[in-house]
C-alpha cells in the first residue's frame, strides 16, 4: 500500500483563500491514475480551503473561539474540497472514498492519540482508493482541534510500503540546497535552509513540524518529498522510476 498525501499549497493557492488548482490537480490525479500499484490512501491537505478558517478561529491553540460556528463552517469548507478531489478521481475512473479525518482520528490537547486505520484497510480490500484529508477533530481537553495531513500520513503509515509528500518545492533544503537524502542528523532546519514560495502561514505547523513527523514515518516505511508542480515526478516515483525527491531517513 502507498500512502500519497496531496499538499494543500500544491491543490490550493493558499494566499488566496478557497482557490482550487483544478488543472494541476487533474494532472496529479491522472499521475496516480497511471500507476502499475493499485492499492493506495490518498491524504491531502486544506491549503486554502481549510487554513484561513483555522486561523481565525485560532483551530489550532489551547482556547479555540466560537467552536460551533468554527466546526461547522471549517468542516464545510474542507468537505467542498475534498468533493472536488473524489469527483475528478471518479471522472479517471478511480473508485474513490471519502473518509473524514475529523471521523477517525481522537485527539487529547492537540495531540493525535488514536486512529481507526482499520476501515481504511477495509475500502482497500474491497476495491476502492480511501481519500482522507484535514480536518476539524474533536479534542479531549480543547473540545476541538486541527487534524492535519501530515498526522493522518503517521496514523497510517504502519502498513505503508512508501509514504510519499507531494509538495510545491523539489524536496528538503539545506543552506539553500537540495537534499537526496535527509536524515536526523540534518534536523531542525532553520530559516536559511528552507527554500519555498509560500508566504502564508500554515496553521498546522512550519517545515520542521512536517519534517519531524516524516522522520517518524520513515521508521515504517520508506518516504519521500517530491515537487508536485512539476509533470511525471509523482508517475515516474509510482512506477518505481528516478525522478527528483528527498528521501527522508531516521
Amino acid at each position: 500500500m502507498i500512502l500519497i498525501k496531496l499538499g494543500g499549497s500544491v491543490i490550493t493557492d493558499k494566499n488566496v483563500p478557497y482557490t482550487f488548482k483544478r488543472r494541476r490537480t487533474t494532472r496529479l490525479i491522472n499521475e496516480i491514475a497511471s500507476s502499475t500499484d493499485n492499492d493506495f490512501i490518498v491524504v491531502h491537505g486544506g491549503g486554502s480551503f481549510g487554513h484561513p478558517g483555522a486561523e481565525k478561529f485560532e483551530l489550532n491553540t489551547k482556547d479555540p473561539k466560537n467552536v460551533a460556528e468554527a466546526t461547522s463552517k471549517v468542516q464545510n469548507h474542507m468537505r467542498v474540497l475534498n468533493n472536488r478531489i473524489i469527483e475528478m478521481m471518479i471522472d479517471e475512473r478511480l473508485p474513490a472514498v471519502s473518509i473524514p479525518g475529523g471521523i477517525v482520528t481522537k485527539y487529547t490537547d492537540g495531540k493525535l492519540r488514536d486512529l481507526n486505520s482499520d476501515i481504511f484497510h477495509r475500502y482497500i480490500d474491497i476495491g476502492t482508493v480511501p481519500v482522507t484529508f484535514g480536518d476539524v477533530a474533536l479534542d479531549e481537553k480543547r473540545k476541538v482541534t486541527i487534524c492535519s495531513g501530515d498526522d493522518l500520513m503517521l496514523g497510517l503509515c504502519e502498513k505503508a510500503e512508501k509514504a510519499i509528500f507531494v509538495s510545491n518545492v523539489d524536496g528538503i533544503y539545506k543552506k539553500g540546497e537540495l537534499v537526496y537524502e535527509f536524515t536526523e542528523e540534518m534536523y531542525p532546519l532553520v530559516k536559511k535552509d528552507i527554500k519555498t514560495t509560500e508566504t502564508s502561514i500554515d496553521v498546522t505547523g512550519g517545515m520542521n513540524r512536517k519534517v519531524e513527523k516524516m522522520l517518524e514515518i520513515s521508521e515504517n516505511c520508506r518516504t519521500f518529498v517530491i515537487n508536485g508542480s512539476k509533470k511525471d515526478r509523482l508517475k515516474r516515483m509510482l512506477n518505481g522510476k528516478d525522478t527528483v525527491s528527498t528521501e527522508v531517513k531516521r
